[in-house]
């Protein structure tokens, strides 16, 4: 199943909503409302869980918001990151980008995985701690300045009230530096060493994988034809190993990678049967117990 016409739908249905949100927030349309700090539709409130914990006293409606989102979380797994992020839509078109002008995908070293998302993960926990000491002698929310899909929904917010050019070039001027770079590296960088966002969300979604319950996405050895997981390794652009231990865990989470994979084996096999045989190719189970 190629799922990535539908994720592009909605990635781009949520930029779009967050570009009109102010201005049918000033008319009395009020069936949605926030930021992606602070997010309400119905009577259901989302939070940054980043954002939740930097908030001193401790707001109550902010905490469940925060909840909510790390519940989603627990049961889809970081279904954030792949379908709703918009720096994670711009980081994917920068990573196609780099791919489409070199023609080819960064090496796998299948054999570094473990030590690679160890660093990954310490880097994201490193920035999360950090911003959160320096808060108190810095006066301000200082995750606030490096939540890249609250800063990019909160720009047409402030065109909405007047803010200027300074003010939409301040809140879009980290996520358009962080493209930029990536661009040109042809790494996911940001949200592989950087966002605390999905840091929170990854492990909130943790006890899912380990319990085998909720959407999950199963590497099946069985299944799997790719000679010494080549394919996988090069087709994800967040440099996930499935066949790794513990890279299932990873591989659970990332709807483009399954794309990247099928799309890498489909080349490989070419047209015809041999072709509808890449979803078994790539190890790729959907299940929903």
């Amino acid at each position: 199943m190629n799922t990535l016409p539908l994720r592009r739908c909605v990635q781009l249905g949520v930029i779009a909503l967050f570009c009109a949100l102010p201005w049918l927030t000033a008319h009395d349309i009020l069936f949605a409302q926030g930021t992606l700090f602070s997010f309400r539709i119905g009577d259901l409130s989302f939070a940054d869980p980043a954002a939740a914990l930097q908030a001193w006293p401790p707001q109550g409606q902010l905490l469940a918001g925060a909840a909510l989102s790390l519940l989603l979380a627990l049961f889809l797994g970081r279904v954030f990151c792949g379908w709703i992020c918009p720096y994670g839509f711009l980081s994917e078109l920068a990573y196609t980008l780099h791919q489409t002008v070199r023609g080819s995908a960064p090496a796998a070293f299948p054999g570094r995985f473990a030590r690679t998302r160890f660093a990954e993960r310490l880097s994201r926990l490193l920035v999360l701690l950090l911003a959160l000491l320096c808060i108190p002698a810095a006066g301000f929310p200082l995750l606030h300045f490096i939540s890249m899909p609250g800063s990019i929904s909160l720009s047409p917010l402030l065109v909405r009230i007047g803010a200027g050019f300074s003010g939409v070039s301040a809140a879009l001027a980290l996520p358009l530096l962080a493209v930029a770079v990536e661009t040109l590296i042809g790494k996911r960088l940001w949200c592989r060493y950087v966002c605390p966002q999905s840091l929170l969300l990854g492990a909130a979604a943790l006890p899912a994988s380990k319990l085998h319950f909720g959407l999950r996405v199963e590497w099946r050895k069985e299944a799997c034809t790719c000679r010494n997981g080549s394919s996988c390794g090069a087709a994800c652009s967040m440099g996930l190993q499935p066949r790794a231990p513990g890279g299932d865990q990873a591989h659970k989470q990332a709807g483009g990678c399954i794309e990247r994979i099928v799309h890498a084996e489909q080349k490989r096999l070419g047209d015809g049967p041999c072709g509808h045989a890449a979803h078994a190719s790539a190890g790729e189970t959907l299940q929903q117990p």
